[in-house]
């Protein structure tokens, strides 16, 4: 969900070093948002701007592929209103933003969801629940969030049955997203697909059963006929990870995840050391 509860870290330790290696042949751009595109919700600085416009004048599609839900997608569309489609709530969602519609939308099973409550009523007493939805955000009681005024508050007696979740969230006492994360899957097993968008905020995010951002953009760009190998992308947490690894050319933030480093081909420079924008310069000029 990319709650901002606690910011991600700023700068890069070091920058790439040799320089980070450009592909020419690149037909689409997948990048995520939040850590990637901007920093700690400021604006997309205007380098990344005026960089994502090269790659839209030289025919290459640069398509959002981010946890945030769709309230949260007005601020891309105002910043680059010529950008079409966005992958959101970490893959649950294809939205068109010129259009302000829905494409495409993966939701939890209802069976699923009360089986997953179930569960997590047992074995993590602690945890307080939300759900993203189709029309809005629903929150238990207790459940801390920096935008409340967004939320829907719920009876937790009414969590099972809630309809259209596009994305389940989670949250304990910790802010250590890692260790909770494990913990959840741990519980959980093969239920729901778990991860998370910011170490230190402590909320997990889970979606429908092998949905992913890898998952639906990799069905984005097989209607388009843009293979894997033709498209470049952009993370820097855990859930860009299967996104990562799947493009044919991927890139990590400097100051990501250690595991979304892992999972990349290349580094970028973390937002405030210059981001994206040059890496999408050079794919520009390279079509």
């Amino acid at each position: 969900m990319t709650d901002p509860s606690a910011p991600k870290q700023a700068h890069a330790t070091a920058l790439p070093d040799p320089p980070v290696r450009v592909p020419a042949g690149v037909r689409l751009i997948a990048s995520d948002v939040d850590g990637t595109l901007l920093h700690d919700w400021q604006p997309i600085p205007a380098p990344t701007v005026a960089a994502i416009r090269d790659c839209l004048s030289a025919g290459i599609p640069f398509v959002p592929v981010t946890g945030r839900p769709l309230r949260w997608l007005a601020p891309i569309h105002a910043t680059v209103p010529e950008l079409g489609p966005v992958i959101c709530a970490n893959g649950s969602i294809v939205y068109d933003l010129a259009q302000a519609r829905v494409l495409t939308a993966h939701t939890v099973d209802g069976a699923v969801l009360r089986d997953f409550v179930g569960l997590v009523r047992e074995r993590m007493p602690a945890a307080v629940l939300g759900f993203e939805t189709l029309t809005g955000l629903l929150l238990e009681p207790g459940f801390r969030t920096r935008f409340p005024a967004d939320a829907t508050w719920i009876d937790p007696a009414h969590s099972p049955e809630v309809r259209d979740v596009v994305k389940v969230i989670l949250r304990t006492g910790s802010r250590d997203s890692d260790a909770i994360l494990a913990q959840v899957r741990e519980v959980i097993g093969p239920v729901l697909h778990a991860t998370h968008s910011n170490p230190r905020n402590g909320l997990v995010e889970l979606s429908a059963n092998g949905v992913t951002k890898a998952r639906t953009l990799a069905a984005w760009c097989t209607e388009a006929g843009i293979t894997a190998d033709q498209v470049a992308a952009f993370g820097d947490m855990p859930n860009d990870i299967e996104m990562l690894e799947w493009a044919g050319h991927s890139y990590a933030m400097a100051n990501g995840h250690p595991d979304a480093l892992a999972a990349a081909d290349g580094i970028a420079p973390a937002v405030l050391d210059g981001g994206i924008a040059e890496v999408l310069r050079t794919i520009a000029a390279r079509r």
